[in-house]
């Protein structure tokens, strides 16, 4: 049903949708996350499980409204009155509650490094790109120190993990906030899957990402920099 509510509420209300293939399914997000994004020339709308049981009505509001900021205009208040009220059910917020409750604790090290600290590195990506509305659960180094894998976006957690090959004095602070910022943008646009060789960029991805100031800077530092290393690895 959710699929059949996408691709007629969304096409009705905007032109924009009109003509394209639409896409939808559930997600187990921990909270009440929903989220759409390009895939390929068409749309990818996720809704969290939590709503599987919704009314028709809400699921539509949810819908429309992630459909608003596509098109840049505000929902209607019917829209949003409609969700807020749906999602402070007392017996929704005690199964988001739950699930946080028994989803497991993510492994994740410390979020001071002995050069750069995460935590404010975030602050600061969030605050001066996405205006403090990025909620990250958590960032840290993650455990092991991988020379490829250098950050990793965890979309059940909602974590961030930064390899510790980064947190040297030899990595400039600028390359880790580049890290970071392209780790939030993971959180901002979804992900396709959580296994990282199936990462999907789409171009709106693509384009956020080249917008950050040090973006090419960071990028070369990177091929330089770990370019040296992977050769003295693999050789």
């Amino acid at each position: 049903m959710l699929q059949w509510i996408c691709r007629s509420a969304l096409p009705e209300t905007f032109a924009f949708f009109r003509n394209v293939r639409i896409d939808a399914a559930f997600y187990p997000y921990i909270g009440l996350t929903h989220t759409i994004r390009r895939k390929g020339s068409g749309w990818m709308v996720r809704i969290s499980d939590h709503c599987r049981q919704a009314p028709r009505p809400v699921l539509e509001a949810i819908v429309i409204i992630l459909g608003s900021k596509i098109v840049r205009r505000k929902p209607q208040g019917k829209y949003v009155e409609i969700y807020d009220h749906y999602r402070k059910d007392p017996q929704l917020e005690e199964s988001v509650r739950g699930r946080r409750r028994t989803s497991g604790r993510k492994r994740i090290g410390s979020v001071d490094g002995k050069h750069h600290s995460l935590v404010r590195l975030y602050e600061e990506v969030n605050a001066d790109f996405f205006n403090n509305q990025v909620e990250i659960r958590k960032i840290g180094w993650s455990l092991r120190k991988g020379w490829r894998r250098l950050g990793h976006y965890d979309p059940i957690h909602h974590t961030i993990t930064v390899s510790p090959a980064l947190d040297s004095g030899k990595v400039p602070e600028f390359v880790v906030r580049y890290i970071v910022y392209h780790e939030v943008l993971h959180a901002v646009f979804g992900e396709e899957s959580s296994t990282p060789s199936r990462r999907h960029h789409p171009p709106e991805f693509q384009r956020a990402e080249k917008a950050y100031p040090d973006y090419e800077r960071a990028k070369k530092f990177l091929r330089e920099y770990f370019g040296r290393r992977r050769r003295a690895i693999d050789g």
